[in-house]
């Protein structure tokens, strides 16, 4: 367990003569299905192996995903044949098929992203657990239709997802079958879940969805589409956090293959309801609308559920929800492990210890679920720093990576101070000279937006739109961004509520017990203009009741290389407002 691990891995180019040869996933031998309609105003993500991580951003990534492909402690052979069977010996072997599921989803964004164990470990455990698969089609025991756990349902709509991965990865027809033969389980069983006396499918079912349009896309599988139709008509505003994002991703994934604007209305309806739940460093609970901890899974899903939400409807609020909650609330969730977990959800104060299971022995890490999907979602997330619209470039995210867009025989050179995000600097590679149109997001949090293209000053763009750039590109064309803006107060829960955030640009700050006793520092001054005041070295400072001043404020994601496993630091988010 190192905070930042020496990768074992092939890692992909980092210039532009070595990603030309990246593979895209459209090439994906398990590719053979149906070509879906497209809905309206779609743009196109990227394919994973032609983005490329650096900084801080890969960082995270490799401890993630060093946490799980180098654990063989915590993931033996016989913990996937625990998973598909039911039975002790996995770490939630009571949620069939589970780890099988997520394990093969995190493979399936490992190996584009050029993590080289990634094969042979999928390799390792498909003939352990298809053979398990029982003759109605479920994994774990064999168990009545009716039946009502939710545990073996939930546990197996991971399973079916991960197996059309694994089928796309692999062209390998054992998964092939193996997802039919699922999905064919969760069709025979959707009466039993369907309406919940709330009148709502049950998330814990409704997550196969996504598995569902999957199957039909790459097998080519009309049924499994009409199941996934007549199912959506059921989503609705379900509590738990993380089952019903997973299940919405199924909805967007519906509606980016029909077109159905009622899938997208769905999806608003829910992330309206997130955003009323939310605190102000973009964290939801793990139950809604309230519940004493968070969930790294279900920041996971929230996280790529927005940028799904983008992709398809060009609204770079969907963006702007992504990113506030990326840069604070999800990667504060990380652990120096490169796991994720559950850490205490409160208004004012978060991150302190909460559920451990296992009898604590990962402490407030939870390697059976959220250390797996919170390294899934990071690495899902590079498809959508870049996308293509028509013929059109969008630069929407600004850590540091190479992105190849192969269309366009172009890559994107991006570096920048992420996740701070005061400065990017952008250079092209082309094969060949080229005229289109780049459209470079300002986010909703910086004042304005300083650019130069090759030196030469642009008009500065205001936040919350988009610095279009038309004319002929060149190889070596370098445009710099600069993103102004100063330490601010928030006022949250409302408005005209007493109690403020401090924000640095994107980053929301926090008082640590690490640094300082949270419980008593809990007023913050501002000055006539309502910003913080500084100290000498202009850094914001709170105060305690008798008026002393500690200088210990920090990113609240900054928290996660000094944060106990077993004993999290508690973070103050919120402080008492006193003017002057």
């Amino acid at each position: 367990m190192c905070p930042v691990p020496a990768v074992p891995v092939l890692r992909l180019a980092a210039v532009a003569l070595a990603c030309s040869a990246l593979t895209a996933r459209a090439d994906a031998p398990g590719r053979e299905g149906a070509t879906p309609k497209a809905a309206p105003g779609v743009r196109t993500p990227l394919a994973l192996g032609d983005v490329d991580y650096r900084g801080e951003l890969w960082t995270r990534y490799a401890a993630a995903t060093c946490n799980l492909l180098t654990r063989g402690d915590r993931y033996p052979l016989g913990s996937f044949r625990a998973s598909a069977s039911g039975t002790p010996g996995a770490l939630w072997w009571d949620w069939p098929g589970d780890q099988v599921g997520r394990w093969l989803s995190v493979l399936h964004v490992g190996e584009a992203h050029g993590w080289t164990p990634a094969r042979a470990a999928r390799a390792a455990i498909a003939d352990i657990v298809l053979p398990l698969q029982t003759e109605q089609g479920n994994f774990g025991p064999p168990v009545p239709l009716d039946q009502r756990d939710v545990r073996v349902i939930s546990g197996n709509a991971f399973a079916l997802r991960g197996l059309v991965d694994a089928f796309e990865d692999t062209g390998d027809r054992r998964y092939l079958e193996a997802a039919r033969r699922l999905g064919r389980y969760f069709e025979a069983v959707a009466p039993y879940w369907r309406v919940t006396p709330e009148g709502h499918m049950h998330e814990f079912y409704g997550h196969c969805l996504d598995g569902l349009v999957r199957l039909h896309e790459l097998g080519g599988d009309e049924w499994a589409l009409d199941l996934a139709t007549s199912l959506a008509a059921g989503v609705g505003r379900t509590p738990h956090t993380h089952h019903s994002l997973s299940m919405y991703r199924g909805v967007l994934e519906l509606y980016r293959v029909t077109g159905d604007p009622q899938l997208l209305a769905r999806t608003d309806d829910y992330l309206e309801w997130c955003r009323e739940c939310r605190l102000v460093s973009g964290g939801l609970p793990e139950s809604m609308p309230t519940s004493g901890q968070d969930e790294g899974c279900g920041l996971a899903d929230y996280l790529v559920v927005n940028l799904m939400a983008y992709s398809l409807t060009g609204e770079d609020a969907y963006l702007d929800d992504a990113e506030h909650l990326l840069v604070n609330h999800f990667l504060m969730n990380q652990f120096h492990t490169g796991g994720f977990g559950h850490r205490s959800f409160g208004q004012e104060i978060v991150g302190g210890k909460q559920w451990q299971g296992w009898d604590g022995r990962f402490g407030s890490e939870n390697p059976g679920c959220c250390s797996l999907w919170g390294a899934w979602a990071l690495g899902e997330l590079g498809r959508y720093i870049v996308t293509r619209a028509g013929e059109d470039i969008e630069v929407n995210l600004y850590p540091a990576a190479y992105v190849r867009v192969r269309e366009r025989g172009l890559m994107i050179e991006i570096d920048s101070d992420f996740p701070r995000m005061s400065h990017a600097r952008i250079k092209l590679h082309c094969d060949e000279a080229s005229r289109f149109a780049l459209r470079l997001r300002v986010p909703g949090w910086a004042e304005s937006c300083l650019a130069t293209c090759n030196g030469d000053e642009l008009e500065p763009a205001a936040p919350g739109q988009r610095l279009v750039l038309d004319r002929r590109w060149h190889s070596g064309d370098v445009i710099e961004l600069w993103f102004p803006s100063a330490p601010r107060l928030v006022h949250w829960p409302t408005a005209d509520a007493p109690t403020v955030a401090v924000f640095d640009g994107p980053l929301c700050l926090a008082l640590s017990s690490a640094a300082g006793d949270v419980d008593a520092f809990r007023y913050v001054r501002a000055d006539e203009d309502g910003r913080p005041l500084p100290d000498g070295q202009g850094r914001p400072i709170v105060l305690d009741a008798d008026g002393h001043a500690l200088s210990g404020l920090a990113p609240m994601a900054d928290d996660w290389l000094s944060s106990p496993v077993a004993d999290p630091n508690r973070l103050r988010i919120l402080f008492e407002l006193i003017d002057g």
